[in-house]
């Protein structure tokens, strides 16, 4: 799995030949074609053409890809036996269907109030996060922040008892 930032703060996944694209903070539309796009409650930005958007709430299979949407819009995603969550705030609700995740990944837009206290809840074993956001998630966690452009996991890769924070700058 290969996993990009986008300049508008959106993030790429690449898993098995499938693309998905998370929506970004800016407003600006994308160039690209997803294979499934997630929705992440920005009313007034257009919708990139994809095969397929998910817009929260629902269960989803798509290309191989298991997707679970809960209010408000925040994402747990199933590929290539990774376990990933696309938060879209630091609800505690969205807690209790969340276990065992091993990469957060959190968009810049989401209001840094609580962020860290969510995700020390959550343990993760690595958190994805825009530029912005990170800030406040090394200042609430204090882990060392690790910046690249893109990260490529395998199961294989991911960390165990230690949580990692990385910033994926575009």
């Amino acid at each position: 799995m290969i996993i990009t930032g986008g300049s508008d703060g959106s993030f790429k996944l690449q898993t098995g030949g499938i693309t998905v694209m998370t929506e970004g903070a800016g407003s600006d539309k994308s160039r690209m074609k997803p294979d499934i796009f997630l929705r992440m409650a920005r009313n007034d930005a257009e919708t990139p053409e994809a095969g397929f958007t998910v817009k929260g709430a629902g269960e989803y299979e798509i290309q191989g890809v298991e997707i679970r949407g809960t209010e408000p819009f925040t994402y747990f995603l199933k590929a290539e036996d990774i376990r990933l969550v696309v938060l879209s705030s630091a609800d505690v609700k969205a807690l209790e269907s969340l276990t065992n995740i091993d990469i957060a990944i959190v968009p810049d837009g989401i209001a840094p109030e609580g962020i860290g206290r969510f995700l020390r809840q959550l343990e993760p074993k690595m958190i994805i996060a825009g530029p912005t956001i990170i800030k406040q998630i090394h200042k609430d966690l204090g882990i060392a922040i690790d910046s690249t452009e893109k990260v490529t996991i395998k199961r294989k890769d991911i960390p165990s008892g230690v949580m990692t924070l990385t910033c994926l700058t575009a």
